[in-house]
C-alpha cells in the first residue's frame, strides 16, 4: 500500500505541538481539532493521500469532487492535521501514524503531540470527564494540571490513540485527550458535543487561547434531548410489545 504527503505550502514544524483529530466515536476528537481550527484560523500546507483511505470520489457540487484525504493546517499556535475519515484497519492506521511523523520530523517538528478522542461510558453526567493517556509521564502531568484525570488502564483504538505510541518511536512527547462520552450518542451516531466541549476547553488552556464554547452546549442539549426522546420512545414500544406477548400467551 501506498501514503503520500503533498506539500502545497512551504512551513516549518518546529516550535509548535500537533494537535491530531479524526472521525471516531461521537466524533469527539474530529470535532474538537475542527472547532480549534475555525477558532484559530490558519493555512492548508499539506494534504496525506492513502490508498488505505476509502476509494470514494466525494461530489461537492458543480461537478467538482475529490479523494479523501487527509489535511495538515499551520495556525498560529500549532500544526492541525485532520480528515474525514480515517483508515479502517491497523495497517492502515500504523502506516499514516507513521508517514505523517516521519514527514513532520523532517521538517523540524519537536513540539508535543496531542490527539484528541471518546472515552465511551454507559452513563453520564452534565460535567464531562477529560481523561489523559500518554506515553511520557511529564506530558501526562501537564494535562493532569489543565484538569484531564490520568488514565489507568484499557486500550485505545484507531489513529487518535496509535499516534501517541508513535510518537515515541520519533522521541516526542504525546497524549491523547479523551472526553467522556455518553454510549447512547454514539449508538445513534450522534455528535457529543458535551465531550467535545470538555475537551477544547482543556486544549485551548494548553494552548493559552481564548475559545467560546458556550454555543456546544446548546447543540449538546438538542442531541441529549432528542435520543433520550428516542430511548424513551423504544422502551415503551417494548413495554407494550411485551403487555402483547403476554396476553397471547394467556
Amino acid at each position: 500500500m501506498t501514503t503520500r504527503v503533498k506539500v502545497l505550502k512551504d512551513f516549518s514544524a518546529s516550535g509548535k505541538p500537533l494537535l491530531v483529530g479524526l472521525p471516531g466515536m461521537g466524533r469527539v476528537g474530529y470535532f474538537s481539532v475542527n472547532y480549534l481550527l475555525k477558532t484559530l484560523g490558519g493555512a492548508l500546507v499539506a494534504e496525506l493521500y492513502s490508498t488505505y483511505f476509502p476509494p470514494h470520489l466525494m461530489v461537492k457540487g458543480n461537478g467538482l469532487s475529490d479523494l479523501f484525504v487527509g489535511r495538515l493546517y499551520d495556525t498560529s499556535k500549532a500544526l492541525i492535521f485532520t480528515a474525514d475519515t480515517q483508515p479502517q484497519n491497523p495497517e492502515g492506521q500504523n502506516e499514516v501514524c507513521d508517514v505523517l511523523l516521519s514527514f513532520l520530523t523532517e521538517r523540524g517538528l519537536d513540539g508535543h503531540v496531542i490527539a484528541a478522542a471518546a472515552f465511551v461510558v454507559p452513563e453520564v453526567s452534565k460535567e464531562r470527564k477529560v481523561f489523559v493517556a500518554g506515553n511520557d509521564d511529564k506530558i501526562v502531568e501537564v494535562f493532569r494540571k489543565l484538569g484531564g484525570t490520568p488514565l489507568d488502564d484499557g486500550v485505545i483504538v484507531g489513529i487518535n490513540g496509535a499516534i501517541v505510541g508513535w510518537a515515541k518511536y520519533y522521541g516526542l512527547d504525546a497524549a491523547v485527550l479523551l472526553g467522556e462520552t455518553w454510549s447512547a450518542i454514539v449508538e445513534f451516531d450522534e455528535a457529543d458535543y458535551r465531550a467535545a466541549k470538555a475537551v477544547i476547553d482543556i486544549l485551548s488552556k494548553y494552548l493559552e487561547v481564548e475559545t467560546d464554547t458556550s454555543s456546544l452546549l446548546s447543540s449538546a442539549e438538542t442531541v441529549e434531548s432528542n435520543i433520550a426522546a428516542a430511548l424513551a420512545h423504544i422502551t415503551r414500544m417494548a413495554r407494550r410489545r411485551e403487555r402483547e406477548e403476554r396476553k397471547e400467551v394467556l
